[in-house]
């Protein structure tokens, strides 16, 4: 009889708190309600950006959102205006050599219809951290820096795809 309880009472408290974790607006991170109207999509990158393209193509596709390589086979632009890291001397240590930085990753972009028409104006995503410099171990700060980096193209991604998704109610596309 107890057990049959215990499982009653857990079961229970289970419902409750995915109940309230769901009435509080959580979502687990990397998840967006991406508007159902916005399918095949091509990323139009300046020529030096290798990097935040195939993170952007991964989490539209993870949305399933269909990303095309041809701009012309596309619907939508995606379309990343400019890229740029800043790093700024935080603190020096006391022979001056700089301790601890902040890199501030910027984004520009904006999604447009293919025949030109604006769907989200220019807009910028920013991104900060600071990355301390060890001196005994140049190497291993030199990855943490790439790491850092890696996690801000990541974190960006997903504030362009929430950005995206916060456009969906104000966007009527037209039906073709």
């Amino acid at each position: 009889m107890k057990t049959t309880a215990s499982k009653i009472i857990t079961t229970l408290l289970i419902v409750f708190h995915v109940g309230m974790m769901s009435g509080c607006g959580f979502h687990l991170r990397g998840l967006t309600d991406v508007p159902k109207w916005l399918d095949k999509v091509a990323i139009i990158t300046p020529d030096n950006e290798h990097y935040l393209t195939p993170i952007l193509k991964n989490q539209l596709e993870a949305n399933c959102i269909r990303v095309c390589s041809e701009p012309a086979g596309a619907k939508y632009w995606l379309i990343i205006l400019s890229e740029t890291f800043q790093e700024h001397i935080v603190s020096v240590s006391s022979t001056t050599t700089p301790r601890q930085y902040q890199i501030i990753y910027r984004i520009r972009f904006k999604l447009q219809e293919v025949n030109g028409k604006e769907v989200i104006p220019e807009r910028q995503v920013e991104i900060s951290r600071q990355v301390t410099i060890n001196n005994d171990r140049i190497l291993g700060s030199n990855y943490e820096e790439t790491l850092t980096k890696n996690e801000m193209r990541q974190e960006a991604a997903a504030l362009i795809l929430n950005r995206i998704s916060k456009y969906s109610e104000t966007f009527k596309p037209r039906l073709h």
